[in-house]
C-alpha cells in the first residue's frame, strides 16, 4: 500500500507547537510520504516536524485548510505525481491525539469496503447554494481518498475547481458538507471510523456537532481517538453543564500514553483565560485538614498586605495557624501598622512605592507566595459585620490553617501548569454590585499594557478575567515580572497577573476552602431564585438562559423606543432583524462609514453614521453583537449621541 499523506497547519500566532510533531510522528507511520503546509507567510518551530516531513510548503492562509489542500495537490505535488499512490491521507493541525496506535485505525478501515472515510460523521443540515439538503457528511479535519476515487477524473476536477473560499460558513457549507454529498451523490461510497450512529435519532435535535458536546463520550465510548481543539474552546455553558473536557482530559491523562502537557502547550498559548477557566472547570475546593504528606516541603511566604490597625487581631488568630509552614512578612504604608506586627515579632516590609507590587519580586526565592490582603473591620462608612464578613471571605479561602495551605501547596504540586490561584469574588453586601462589570473600562488600558510589555495572551473584550486578583496564591518565579513593572502596570496587576502566567505557560484558577464553598453555593442558589422569580413576575417566563436574555433586552427596548418620537437603529444585520417587531417607530438605519451598505432596510432608507445628525427627540438602538458595539461606541459617542440603547 502506497499512501501519501497531506497536512495543513496554521497557528495565528506562526507557531509550531509540540503536538504537531507528535501527529506528523505517528501519522508517518500510517504514510509513506507525508507533505507538510503551513498557512502562515513564516513559521517557527519547524525543526520539530522536519525529521517527519519529506516536502514543507509555506504559503499565505488563503482558502483556509481547503486552500491549503488545493495548493498542495493541484501546484505543489501535482496529478501526476498523486496517480502514483493507492491513497490520500489528508490531515488538519485541528487534532489532539491520536490515543491509539494510528496503524490501529488503518488496520480497522482495511476491513470495511468504502471509497473514501473519515473519523466521524455530522447530521448538521444546512442549505446550500448549489445542491440541496446534507443529511449527513464526514468532518473533513481527517479524509482517506481510496485508489477508485483517487484516480478518477471527478476527484482532480473537484480540486482544481474549488475555490479558495473567504469564510469558515462559506468552508463548512461548500465544502465540508459538499464533499460528501457530491461523491456519494456520483457513486463513490463512504464509511467512518468513529461510532456516532449510537447518538443519531429521529428527532432532529440530535443531530448535532458531536465533537462539541458529547467529546468525553466520543473519546471513550465511540472510538473517536483524537480530541477537538474545537471541543475545548466551545462555550457550551448556557446550554448544558461543562463536565465533559474535565472527564476526557482525566481520561487522557490516567488511561492513554499521551502526554497532556501536549495539549496544555497549545490551549495555554492560544485560548483566553475566562474561557480556559470554565471549560476546564479550574475552580478548587479544598479541605483544611491536611490530606497527605508530601515529602519534600515547598519554600513558602505568606505576605500580607497592611492597611488597617482595627483587624490586626484577627489576622494574628490566622497566622498563628500558619507560622510555622510558611515565612510571613507584612507589607505596609502605615507606621502605625508596621509598629503592631513588627511588636508581635513578624517581618515588615515597608512600602514606599505607590503600589505594593513594586518589591513582592523580592520573593522570587521562594517556591510559591500567597498575597492577602486585611479588611476594615470597624468602618464608620457601612457596618463592621460587613468588613468582618470581607476579611472572613479572604483569609478562610488564602490561609486557612496550615493544613489548607499545605493542600493548596499539594495542589499546586500535582498540577504543574497551574501558576496562579486566587479566591472567588464576593459577593454580599455591596459586593454584590460588582457582579457583571466586566473590564469596567479598563479593556483598552490592560490591552495597550500587554503590547508594550510584550504578554502573549488572548485578550477579548468581550471575555473579562474571570476574577480580578489581588489575594492570590502564585509561583515564585512568575514574580519576576513585576521587576520590570513601572507604575502604570502596577496599577493594573489585578487585571493581569493571569495574562502574565498565560505568557508564561501557566493556567490560573479559583480556590476556596470547602466550609466557604458550601455556604457560598447556598448563597448563589439563594439569589438565582431571587433574580428567577422576580424577572418572571414582571417580564414573563423563561425556560433558559438565552431565554432570558431576550426577554430583558425586548422589555428594555420597547420602554428605551417609548421615550422617543422615532429612533435610528445602528446595524442591518440578524440581531436588528430579530428585534423588528420591537421599535415600531424607527426612522432609519445606520452602518458604519466606509462599510458596504444596502439602499433600503425593512422598507427604511440606510445612511452612514457621518450623515446622521443627533437630535434630543432621537433615540439610538445598537443592534450589534458586543463585539461590534465595542468598535462602534465611541464613534456613535463622538457624533453626539449620549442616550443609547444596546440590545
Amino acid at each position: 500500500m502506497k499512501r501519501l499523506c497531506v497536512f495543513v497547519t496554521y497557528d495565528a500566532q506562526n507557531r509550531l507547537d509540540s503536538y504537531i510533531g507528535y501527529m506528523l510522528r505517528e501519522l508517518r507511520q500510517a504514510a509513506g510520504d507525508l507533505v507538510v503546509v503551513c498557512n502562515c507567510q513564516y513559521i517557527t518551530g519547524l525543526s520539530d516536524i522536519q525529521p517527519y516531513a519529506d516536502k514543507i510548503y509555506v504559503r499565505e492562509n488563503i482558502g483556509f485548510d481547503a486552500g491549503g489542500f488545493k495548493d498542495a495537490l493541484c501546484t505543489y505535488i501535482g496529478w501526476d505525481k498523486i496517480k502514483e499512490y493507492d491513497e490520500l491521507l489528508l490531515v488538519n493541525d485541528s487534532l489532539f491525539g491520536p490515543f491509539c496506535p494510528i496503524t490501529d485505525i488503518f488496520e480497522e478501515m482495511d476491513k470495511r469496503e468504502c471509497d473514501f472515510w473519515g473519523l466521524s460523521a455530522c447530521r448538521v443540515r444546512l442549505q446550500m447554494s448549489h445542491t440541496s439538503f446534507a443529511s449527513e457528511h464526514i468532518q473533513s479535519f481527517f479524509l482517506v481518498f481510496r485508489s477508485k476515487l483517487l484516480h478518477a477524473p471527478i476527484f482532480e476536477s473537484f480540486w482544481e475547481s474549488m475555490p479558495y473560499y473567504s469564510t469558515y460558513t462559506e468552508i463548512v457549507n461548500q465544502y465540508e458538507i459538499y464533499l460528501t454529498d457530491f461523491f456519494s451523490k456520483a457513486g463513490y461510497s463512504y464509511d467512518c471510523y468513529a461510532d456516532a450512529e449510537a447518538n443519531f435519532t429521529s428527532n432532529e435535535k440530535n443531530n448535532f456537532n458531536q465533537y462539541w458536546w458529547l467529546p468525553n463520550e466520543l473519546v471513550r465510548k465511540r472510538n473517536f481517538p483524537f480530541l477537538k481543539k474545537k471541543s475545548i474552546d466551545h462555550n457550551s455553558l448556557s446550554q448544558q453543564t461543562q463536565e465533559t473536557i474535565p472527564l476526557v482530559f482525566d481520561y487522557i491523562k490516567n488511561e492513554t500514553n499521551y502526554d497532556i502537557n501536549l495539549i496544555y502547550e497549545n490551549i495555554i498559548r492560544l485560548m483566553n483565560i475566562s474561557d480556559m477557566q470554565r471549560r476546564l472547570c479550574l475552580h478548587y475546593i479544598l479541605p483544611d485538614n491536611r490530606q497527605r504528606d508530601r515529602g519534600q516541603k515547598a519554600k513558602t511566604a505568606i505576605v500580607i498586605a497592611a492597611e488597617y490597625c482595627n483587624c490586626g487581631e484577627y489576622v494574628m488568630e490566622y497566622v498563628k495557624k500558619i507560622s510555622g509552614i510558611c515565612k510571613v512578612f507584612v507589607l505596609s504604608k502605615s507606621e502605625a501598622v508596621i509598629d503592631f506586627y513588627r511588636q508581635n515579632g513578624l517581618t515588615c516590609m515597608e512600602c514606599i512605592a505607590d503600589y505594593k507590587d513594586r518589591i513582592l519580586h523580592e520573593l522570587e526565592v521562594y517556591d510559591f507566595v500567597g498575597v492577602v490582603h486585611d479588611a476594615d473591620v470597624s468602618s464608620d462608612r457601612k457596618p463592621n459585620y460587613v468588613g468582618k464578613s470581607r476579611l472572613y471571605h479572604i483569609w478562610e479561602n488564602m490561609v486557612k490553617d496550615s493544613g489548607y495551605i499545605d493542600n493548596i501547596i499539594h495542589l499546586f504540586d500535582e498540577n504543574e501548569k497551574l501558576g496562579l490561584l486566587t479566591i472567588p469574588r464576593a459577593n454580599f453586601e455591596d459586593y454584590f454590585g460588582d457582579i457583571g462589570n466586566g473590564w469596567n473600562g479598563h479593556f483598552d488600558a490592560v490591552k495597550n499594557l500587554a503590547e508594550k510589555y510584550q504578554i502573549q495572551c488572548n485578550l477579548d473584550y468581550m471575555k473579562p478575567p474571570f476574577e480580578q486578583v489581588h489575594n492570590f496564591w502564585i509561583r515564585g518565579s512568575l514574580l519576576q515580572f513585576v521587576k520590570k513593572a513601572d507604575t502604570d502596570l502596577r496599577k493594573l496587576l489585578p487585571w493581569m497577573w493571569c495574562y502574565i502566567a498565560q505568557d508564561r505557560g501557566y493556567l490560573s484558577g479559583i480556590v476556596e476552602c470547602k466550609s466557604y464553598a458550601e455556604m457560598n453555593a447556598i448563597n448563589q442558589q439563594y439569589y438565582l431564585d431571587v433574580i428567577g422569580e422576580q424577572i418572571r413576575r414582571q417580564f414573563g417566563g423563561f425556560q433558559n438562559l438565552q431565554e432570558l436574555q431576550e426577554l430583558l433586552s425586548r422589555r428594555g427596548l420597547v420602554e428605551y423606543c417609548q421615550k422617543y418620537e422615532s429612533v435610528y437603529v445602528y446595524g442591518t444585520g440578524y440581531i436588528a432583524e430579530r428585534f423588528l417587531p420591537f421599535i415600531p417607530n424607527a426612522a432609519a438605519y445606520i452602518v458604519s462609514d466606509g462599510q458596504k451598505k444596502l439602499q433600503k432596510f425593512n422598507g427604511k432608507e440606510v445612511f452612514y453614521l457621518s450623515e446622521i445628525d443627533y437630535g434630543e427627540t432621537i433615540g439610538l438602538v445598537v443592534c450589534l453583537d458586543r463585539k461590534n458595539q465595542y468598535q462602534v461606541i465611541p464613534q456613535i459617542v463622538s457624533r453626539g449621541f449620549k442616550n443609547y440603547f444596546c440590545v
